[in-house]
């Protein structure tokens, strides 16, 4: 067996997964599977001290039977790898998290690196590729929803810090001025914050596609049909997952954006399609696995593990995780 690497995966409590669609639990069991060691870390045992990013830590001992090993405080340079695995919303917590983790020894390698999850948001990042996204607003302005409301007739509006179809709504012409539209200003929470609204895609009746990416390359991908009478098509909300093909206009789009990805170390990326758009690009802790396993009769997960422990292998450190020598 190859040197045993100890990687610590920093993750919202266990009582909070979802676990019909978690990935990182798989990951975890691939890589204790091949003999390598798993550690788990949640956010509120992070702390800077002098310098030092520590870190408690419990190692995990079994996640079929889910069993953590007592707790102990330790140095994060100390690991050979870290994933931050949280999910949104991207907050001031998730923002000071990474300011945090930004401390880290370059020689610990970060899937994904942790600078460039702070330095790009998953619904803004396709707009560096507008010609295969759809019509998009970002604005904290009323009116300007209102133009773009009054263009395209229907719309949906996404809260940028969000995942899973939370806080998505959607407007039609004949809600313009409607308490609910009006609604999302008028919120205290919400008086200071963008929202991104897009055209209304009709092909979302056929699916939402999620294409998840390894390292640049597809390792798998799922359509998600949304309820009889639903628009949102997140796995969360309901949907169901049936097995699909790619398209030379989405195998074009990967091509495009992939080196980008892989230049900011983004490791692991969920492609989402919709109607041949391209509509979010999942960089934080991007799921389906399961369910892509589940339609396609693959392996997906221990792809990814075959990356992370590649990236060993060949010398090389994620990009960006090198921050605090640059400086």
């Amino acid at each position: 067996m190859s040197q045993v690497k100890r990687i610590v995966f920093v993750m919202d409590a266990y009582a909070s997964l979802n676990l019909e669609t978690e990935t990182s639990l798989l990951l975890m069991e691939e890589l204790i599977g091949r003999g390598h060691q798993v550690f788990w870390l949640e956010v509120h045992g992070v702390s800077l001290q002098g310098g030092c990013l520590k870190a408690k830590v419990s190692q995990v001992k079994s996640v079929q039977n889910f069993k953590l090993l007592p707790c102990s405080e330790v140095c994060l340079d100390n690991f050979d790898a870290l994933l931050l695995r949280i999910d949104p919303p991207v907050d001031t917590e998730y923002l000071h998290l990474t300011y945090l983790l930004s401390f880290l020894s370059p020689s610990v390698k970060q899937f994904n690196a942790v600078a460039s999850l702070r330095n790009f948001n998953e619904k803004l990042l396709p707009l560096k590729w507008p010609e295969v996204c759809p019509a998009t607003l970002v604005s904290r302005n009323i009116d300007d929803f209102k133009q773009f409301l009054a263009l395209h007739r229907e719309i949906v509006m996404k809260p940028l810090g969000d995942c899973s179809g939370r806080g998505i709504q959607r407007f039609s012409l004949n809600d313009i001025d409607s308490a609910a539209f009006y609604g999302l200003f008028a919120q205290e929470s919400s008086a200071s914050a963008y929202f991104m609204a897009q055209e209304f895609l009709d092909a979302v009746e056929y699916g939402d596609k999620r294409i998840f990416l390894v390292n640049g390359e597809v390792a798998g991908f799922v359509n998600r049909i949304p309820k009889t009478g639903e628009f949102l098509a997140n796995i969360h909300q309901g949907a169901t997952c049936e097995a699909t093909d790619l398209t030379e206009f989405e195998l074009n789009t990967i091509n495009k954006i992939a080196p980008f990805l892989k230049a900011q170390g983004l490791l692991f990326v969920g492609l989402d399609f919709i109607g041949g758009y391209l509509t979010e690009v999942n960089i934080t802790s991007p799921s389906a696995i399961r369910q892509i396993n589940q339609v396609m009769g693959v392996n997906a997960h221990k792809l990814m593990v075959d990356s992370m422990l590649g990236s060993f292998a060949k010398g090389r450190l994620s990009h960006c995780c090198s921050e605090r020598n640059a400086a």
